[in-house]
Formats: structure tokens, C-alpha cells, sequence
């Protein structure tokens, strides 16, 4: 009886996840905005609540949190798009160097490898004729989508605000949705959700922060052109986990290698590597890891299924819906082994706190030492 009752739970588990991905793909856009509008209303909830103490009505405090964040995200998306703006203006002597480029790469291989010179110039035509409409594609796209993505977001304000309005009812309806005795699980689980939510985009934003200044105060000792969007577009991309390292290092090595020598891109991939190493190890675990503890291998697979779901608005909304997923599961008694594959391992954890006491204390020794060597 018990095994049967173990494969009832594994099948329904099973026919659980893969209805819920298959609801995440084919309801995708509906899904994506209001993802974002769940978060976005979980963020403002207190700045709500303190108006609504303050006297103000239901819907004059969420209207009046939803126009404080509205001047932020104007605030940053104003920057942004200046910076995009000047960015394009560069766009054919970036290309030139592009080519310029090309030209070296061609020299350099006749040298190296003997290759004809009709070979190689007809490669490096056919690449200039394939990268230079590429890139122009890239930044003409990105422009005539501001109005698509202006259209989102004011469908995202939308949900955010109906969102906090109806807050009390969407409490219910969960409720109602189960027998009452399951009443306190589900409230459990609301607040769990609310809290871990909150203080994974808190916390994002204060890393994100941090990052960009490192990032900026680099690449501006470096002299990078575009050294503040850079900076910010880096650190946005450090949002994904695990692969936005390698997407900024590229972007960046890119445009750098358009705008500046050869050693200063190689100052910008030893400055993205040491930050990112400062920040994976220091800023990440302290203030965004201790709250949602995911470990690496369900976070990657995490990022990985729903960017194939959801594109790239699923690489930014991956690690909050897995930390929805597991602050879920581990209420839910079926699916809990999922929770446990999904939270950090101690074992692993204390077995790495050995080493690294003993690196501390080989390195203080080191230095006792010496300071006590005379000279």
C-alpha cells in the first residue's frame, strides 16, 4: 500500500510540473506582464499600506505608489535611451573599426597560416557584408520596439494597480479555493511568498547598485567610452545568475573593442571577472542569497527552462518564480522532495567552511610572521 501510494505521489507530482509548464509556455502573454506586475505590487504593497494608515483611500495609495515608481523607472529608462541615442551616433565608427579589424585579421593570417589573398579577402567581405547589416539591424530594432515595449508597460502599471487594489480579494479566492482548515497553510504560504519576494528584489537592487558603482569606477580609471551604460547594462545583466557574466563580458569586450586599444579591453574583462567574483562571493550570498536560498544546479536549470519558455524576460523572472515554486512546495506535502532538490545543501556548505578557515589562517600565519621577521 505504501509503495502504491508513493507512486501516486510521484505521478502526481510529475502531471503537476508538467501542466505548469505547459500553462507558463502557452500562456505566456498573459503571464509575462502580469509576472512582472506581481512583483512590481509586492514591492509597492508597503509603501501602500503606509499611505492607506496615512488616511488616504485603497486607490489613491496604490495610484499614489504606482506614480512613485513610475518616476523612477521614467528616471531610468530617460538615461537609457539617451545613452542609446549617442550610442547609435558612434554606430559607423564602430563599424569602421569593425572592419578595420577585419582587415588586421586577414594580414595577420596571411602571415600565419599562407592563405591566399583572394581567400582571405573574399572571407572578410562576405563577413563585413554579414556583421555590418547585422549590426545596424540590432540597433534599428531596439528603436522601433520602444513603443511595444511603452505599451507593455503600461499594461504592466494596469495589473500592478488592479493588483493592489484587489489584494484582499485574491487573499480570498486563494482561500476559498481549498477547505477552510487549509485556511492558515495558505496564508502561510501568501506571506512567505510576500516576504522572500520582497527581499529578493530589495536586495537585487541594492547588489545591482553596488555593482554598477564598481563597474562605472573601473571602467572610467580604464577610460571606457561608454563607461556608465556599460556600467549599468552590466549590471542588469548580473541580475540573471550564473550566464549574465559571460552576456556583459561580451557586450562589453565588444563595444569596447569598437571605441578603445586592445589593453583596455583586456583591462575590462579583468575588471568585469574580479567584480563579478566580489559579488558572486560577498555581495550575492550576503544580501539576495541568504533570502531565497537556491542552490546553483536547480538555479541554472531554473534561468535555462524558463528563458526556452519565456525568452529573455524569462532569464529576469526565472529565479523569482523559482523561489514562489519552492516557498510552494515545501508547504505542500507532496511535492516537498522538490523543494529539498531546489534549497542549498549544509553539507556542502560546512565541508567548504573548513577550507576556507584554513586558507584564513595559512594567510594570517604568512603575515605574522613576516611582520615578526625582522629586517
Amino acid at each position: 500500500m505504501e509503495a502504491t501510494s508513493s507512486r501516486g505521489n510521484i505521478t502526481n507530482s510529475l502531471i503537476t510540473l508538467t501542466l505548469l509548464l505547459l500553462l507558463l509556455y502557452w500562456g505566456q502573454g498573459i503571464l509575462k506582464p502580469l509576472a512582472f506586475a506581481c512583483l512590481l505590487a509586492v514591492l509597492l504593497i508597503s509603501p501602500a499600506k503606509l499611505f492607506e494608515k496615512a488616511g488616504f483611500p485603497r486607490g489613491i495609495a496604490a495610484l499614489i505608489s504606482l506614480l512613485l515608481a513610475f518616476v523612477v523607472f521614467f528616471v531610468i529608462f530617460y538615461f537609457l535611451s539617451t545613452s542609446i541615442i549617442s550610442f547609435k551616433k558612434d554606430l559607423p565608427l564602430m563599424l569602421q573599426r569593425i572592419t578595420d579589424g577585419l582587415t588586421d585579421l586577414e594580414m595577420w593570417a596571411q602571415k600565419k597560416f599562407h592563405v591566399s589573398t583572394e581567400k582571405m579577402q573574399e572571407f572578410v567581405n562576405t563577413s563585413t557584408e554579414d556583421a555590418l547589416p547585422s549590426a545596424s539591424y540590432i540597433i534599428n530594432t531596439t528603436l522601433t520596439t520602444v513603443s511595444s515595449g511603452i505599451f507593455l508597460t503600461i499594461i504592466i502599471f494596469i495589473y500592478t494597480f488592479l493588483l493592489l487594489l484587489y489584494r484582499s480579494l485574491i487573499v480570498r479566492f486563494f482561500c476559498s479555493l481549498m477547505a477552510k482548515e487549509h485556511t492558515p497553510k495558505i496564508h502561510t504560504i501568501l506571506t512567505k511568498i510576500r516576504y522572500v519576494i520582497k527581499s529578493y528584489i530589495v536586495g537585487l537592487f541594492i547588489e545591482m547598485v553596488v555593482v554598477a558603482a564598481l563597474n562605472a569606477t573601473a571602467f572610467f580609471i580604464l577610460g571606457v567610452r561608454y563607461a556608465l551604460l556599460l556600467a549599468i547594462i552590466s549590471a542588469i545583466f548580473n541580475i540573471i545568475p550564473y550566464l549574465g557574466i559571460f552576456m556583459a563580458c561580451v557586450l562589453s569586450v565588444l563595444i569596447t573593442f569598437t571605441t578603445d586599444s586592445s589593453s583596455t579591453v583586456i583591462g575590462v574583462i579583468i575588471s568585469l571577472i574580479i567584480i563579478h567574483m566580489i559579488d558572486s562571493n560577498i555581495l550575492m550570498p550576503k544580501i539576495v542569497g541568504s533570502k531565497v536560498k537556491l542552490n546553483a544546479l536547480a538555479t541554472i536549470l531554473g534561468v535555462i527552462t524558463v528563458s526556452a519558455l519565456w525568452g529573455i524576460p524569462g532569464t529576469f523572472l526565472a529565479v523569482p518564480i523559482l523561489a514562489v515554486l519552492k516557498a510552494i512546495f515545501e508547504e505542500v506535502n507532496s511535492m516537498e522532495p522538490f523543494a529539498i532538490v531546489m534549497g542549498d545543501d549544509e553539507e556542502v556548505q560546512s565541508a567548504s567552511k573548513p577550507m576556507i578557515r584554513r586558507i584564513r589562517n595559512s594567510v594570517m600565519k604568512t603575515v605574522h610572521i613576516r611582520m615578526k621577521t625582522p629586517k
